[in-house]
């Protein structure tokens, strides 16, 4: 089975953005699959969506419960796990990134590509794996939480781990949207965030099935056509 999977933690976005993530999903991917969050407040989350309860520890906040999922017994043996951050918005057909490179764990390189000041490494915004493997990633937090003190963020602790096995996406598969699809150079500073100057509709690679946001700003902060008609 294939499961796809996303995390809300904490307050940073509010049960809006998985519902949309789950509608998004279910209007672009056609193989079954069971949608699954992981989650310490499921309020106000679709009925539909299937919940896994985040455990208390006070030692992990935020992005640090992505490892979690890796934990073993989580999803059956021979199950995929196709992880999306809550930020993205998908405009075109999943399937291929469902079934690309099966039984292989395979990541979104990160956004930062777009600059080549460095090497090539993991982004952790969209991930496929088999379910049950890989369950170091969170063993190890679990034995020694101040692991989390030592990395950036998630996706440079599961890089340390699994680059030696880790694969990538087409780059024309995933684009970011602040940098690839539109610029760096069309952001202003609107308070604490940025903010685009201007509304515009750019063209985009048909092959391209996610629109990757990070940082600011948000998907709710743009209103180019294409994310208004599909953030939703």
């Amino acid at each position: 089975m294939l499961n796809v999977v996303c995390l809300k933690h904490g307050r940073k976005y509010g049960p809006e953005y998985v519902n949309k993530l789950h509608n998004m999903v279910l209007r672009h991917l056609t193989i079954p699959f069971n949608f699954t969050c992981f989650t310490e407040d499921p309020k106000n989350l679709d009925p539909r969506i299937h919940i896994k309860v985040l455990p208390s520890n006070p030692n992990i906040n935020g992005w640090w419960w992505k490892p979690y999922i890796f934990k073993e017994g989580h999803f059956p043996n021979g199950d995929t796990i196709l992880f999306f951050d809550l930020d993205m918005v998908i405009i075109n057909n999943l399937n291929n990134l469902a079934t690309y490179l099966p039984d292989q764990f395979v990541g979104l390189e990160d956004v930062g590509r777009v600059f080549r000041k460095h090497p090539q490494k993991l982004g952790s915004a969209v991930l496929k794996w088999p379910a049950n493997k890989y369950s170091n990633t969170w063993n190890l937090i679990e034995a020694d939480p101040k692991i989390t003190s030592r990395f950036r963020g998630d996706q440079d602790w599961i890089w340390s781990l699994h680059r030696d096995n880790i694969q990538f996406f087409p780059e024309e598969w995933i684009r970011s949207y602040k940098w690839e699809i539109r610029s760096k150079s069309e952001l202003v500073h609107n308070g604490s965030k940025y903010v685009f100057r201007d509304i515009k509709n750019p063209v985009i690679n048909p092959a391209t099935s996610v629109l990757a946001f990070h940082g600011t700003p948000n998907p709710e902060d743009v209103q180019d056509p294409i994310i208004v008609d599909n953030w939703r």
